[in-house]
């Protein structure tokens, strides 16, 4: 169980500007005017009698809305008091939105009278921060607790207990959900929470748990859970710390074609909470609860969400550390190509300056080593490794005698990104990544496998949605998955045939997720320049990706990661 620590300080900034942007228009970072997210009518229609808001930070009894731009990683606060935006920041000590996996309304754990929000980073670290006013833009830090990497799906539903106090989801990634109750009152030194129960296993058959707050107008908060395949279920809340739920009803099929499902309370304010879905290419709509797990016809509710890369309330297992790719032309020159979150790039970039391109001959692309969300760039042309981001490794191992160097994430599960070598006879190293490094570093090399038979190997990422970071990897024609384990001394699972005819390829290369849904994908590059997409699924083996589409054409580039 996540062991915790308290922190009983507050911290008060100055309180951030709103930036009106008209009413009904939420900015998520720079979009066009043509795919601006404009908010539904309902998301700012006057209240009747409706579920009790998780998230209300102008006061006014209707939730607010937290989103991040793929662009920019920078939080938008939405305000329904006033239809206008402000910029929503974490406070310091590196607690920005760009340091955070998972964003959860939190009400009141604290005590206070404002609300308050939870951050989850990639480092495993649960944090609540207590807002100071309608337009906060200092939440002050009041608990941390440690070791939440153990999951890969928390969420806030709302009150499961039937006592008034927001509580806890949290899913494994072998499938086991537990409940965090929430003890109220304050708390001690332990936290807000009381020791997990265990609601039952299987859940792992869900690629998006969302938190949805109270469906069916009773006062307990409820579930809905959709598996990779488009089934979506309801689960009742019952009211019970014990059995929190009663049996899953199926709403209904289809609801592949929407890459998040998003808990957004009550939207029409007759007192059931209600879901927005984003489909691939950035349409949002809205679906009003009628009880019971049914929902009136989906209607329309804006556009733009291809520019987010997060939403609060979204039920995906979420995507860390890499959404872009690096490439390096016939010149020795360097580009990144940033991702949106319909399976699009954005225009490339130059990265470096003049007089560097000999150097980037021996860099390569990989999840962060920092809790930024963001890629960092390796150079591995020395014996040793740095990043763009400060030295990981000074002094050991002879990098640059490795076929591929990759930092695919935190392979082992302990809260901190890892580096893996192959060399040129399929032998796999693991250098693991140190805590309390800052800049990070890693350890020294760890065997982990021999023999691979292989002549590329990608860091994708979290490939399969169980939220540990697996590779994929060639044989001449042959794709091949190795699933993450979590485990330090074999961190990698028997590989998976994925598929034949891939010798067809020049560039095979993991961008992160790309298309919003929390799962990592798969680029491949024709010798002649063509630029393909494989949406990884999250149904494994020969199903891993989706068909591919083509989304680029005249890339001759040298070097693509």
């Amino acid at each position: 169980m996540p062991h915790t620590h308290q922190r009983r300080r507050t911290r008060r900034l100055a309180v951030g500007t709103v930036l009106a942007l008209g009413a009904g228009l939420v900015s998520a970072g720079p979009v066009s005017a043509a795919n601006a997210l404009t908010a539904p009518a309902a998301l700012t229609a006057p209240a009747a009698a409706r579920a009790k808001p998780r998230f209300d930070l102008d006061g006014d009894g209707r939730s607010d809305r937290i989103f991040r731009s793929a662009a920019t990683g920078k939080l938008t606060v939405g305000l329904s008091r006033t239809g206008t935006s402000a910029p929503f920041t974490m406070g310091n000590n590196g607690l920005n939105g760009t340091h955070s996996l998972e964003i959860l309304a939190a009400e009141n754990l604290w005590g206070s009278p404002l609300p308050e929000v939870l951050t989850l980073s990639s480092n495993g670290a649960l944090r609540l921060h207590t807002t100071t006013g309608p337009t906060a833009t200092d939440p002050g830090l009041v608990w941390q607790g440690e070791g939440w990497q153990n999951y890969n799906k928390v969420l806030a539903p709302g009150d499961l207990t039937k006592d008034g106090r927001q509580d806890l989801l949290a899913r494994t990634p072998a499938g086991t959900l537990y409940l965090y109750e929430c003890k109220g009152g304050g708390f001690d030194h332990t936290g807000p929470f009381k020791t997990r129960v265990a609601v039952g296993g299987g859940w792992q058959v869900y690629d998006q748990l969302v938190g949805t707050n109270d469906l069916d107008g009773d006062a307990i908060a409820d579930l809905v859970a959709r598996t990779p395949k488009g089934e979506l279920y309801f689960y009742k809340g019952t009211g019970s710390a014990t059995a929190p739920f009663g049996n899953r009803v199926l709403v209904g099929g289809g609801w592949q074609v929407y890459n998040q499902v998003i808990g957004v309370d009550d939207l029409n304010g007759d007192g059931r909470a209600d879901l927005l879905a984003r489909t691939h290419g950035g349409a949002f709509y809205q679906y009003l609860s009628t009880g019971g797990g049914k929902f009136g016809a989906r209607t329309y509710a804006g556009g733009g969400g291809q520019n987010l890369s997060y939403y609060l309330g979204q039920g995906g297992v979420p995507a860390h550390g890499k959404h872009d790719l690096f490439v390096v032309d016939r010149t020795g020159t360097a580009f990144t190509y940033g991702t949106l979150a319909d399976g699009r790039f954005t225009a490339p970039v130059p990265y470096g300056g003049p007089g560097e391109n000999e150097r980037h001959w021996g860099m390569t692309n990989g999840h962060s080593m920092d809790e930024l969300d963001k890629a960092n760039v390796l150079t591995a042309y020395n014996p040793s490794l740095t990043s763009d981001r400060g030295a990981w490794l000074s002094d050991s191992g002879a990098f640059y005698g490795y076929l591929e160097t990759l930092a695919p994430g935190d392979v082992t599960g302990d809260g901190r990104s890892d580096v893996v070598g192959v060399d040129a006879f399929g032998n796999v190293f693991l250098y693991p990544g140190l805590r309390f490094y800052d800049p990070p570093r890693v350890g020294s090399a760890v065997k982990v496998g021999s023999a691979w038979e292989l002549d590329t190997v990608v860091g994708t990422g979290d490939v399969t949605g169980d939220g540990r970071p697996d590779l994929v990897s060639r044989n001449g024609t042959d794709l091949y998955v190795h699933p993450g384990t979590g485990s330090a001394t074999a961190p990698f699972a028997a590989r998976v045939l994925i598929g034949r005819g891939w010798d067809a390829y020049a560039h095979l290369a993991g961008p992160g997720d790309m298309d919003g849904d929390g799962r990592s994908d798969l680029v491949a590059v024709t010798p002649g320049g063509d630029v393909y997409r494989y949406s990884a699924t999250g149904l494994g083996g020969t199903a891993t990706f989706a068909g591919r589409v083509k989304i680029a054409s005249g890339w001759k580039y040298e070097h693509v990661s």
